[in-house]
């Protein structure tokens, strides 16, 4: 198998996340069309690295990434979409989520799954 160009720049700007020590990630379904993740942990945080999309046909639609914290709604990225089957966020900053706040995913295209990265802090 030949690596395109488009290959090996997806590899190079995702190694960094893949290489981080302490991270880790889950998968959840878009049925419902709303992701919500919240640390339930005392004492501990964690930072969102990237939020991956995938669809098994070209979907379109809006994606938003929030941030709950202290009752407080954020917008941290939002983006409509034509035909995708992939979609990537990556963290412009570390966004260290304590005990309570809630990293929350919506896409109106609920036919796909969205893969959280996150990094122990």
């Amino acid at each position: 198998m030949k690596a395109t160009l488009r290959d090996v720049c997806f590899m190079v700007a995702f190694l960094p996340l893949a290489a981080g020590a302490g991270g880790f990630c889950a998968s959840y379904r878009l049925d419902s069309g709303v992701v919500a993740v919240t640390n339930a942990q005392e004492n501990s945080s964690w930072a969102v690295r990237a939020v991956l999309f995938c669809f098994p046909a070209g979907a379109d639609g809006v994606v938003t990434v929030r941030r709950v914290s202290d009752g407080n709604l954020f917008t941290l990225a939002t983006r409509t979409f034509t035909g995708a089957t992939n979609l990537v966020w990556v963290a412009d900053s570390a966004y260290s989520f304590g005990f309570g706040d809630m990293l929350v995913i919506g896409c109106t295209a609920t036919n796909g799954v969205v893969q959280v990265m996150r990094k122990s802090e």
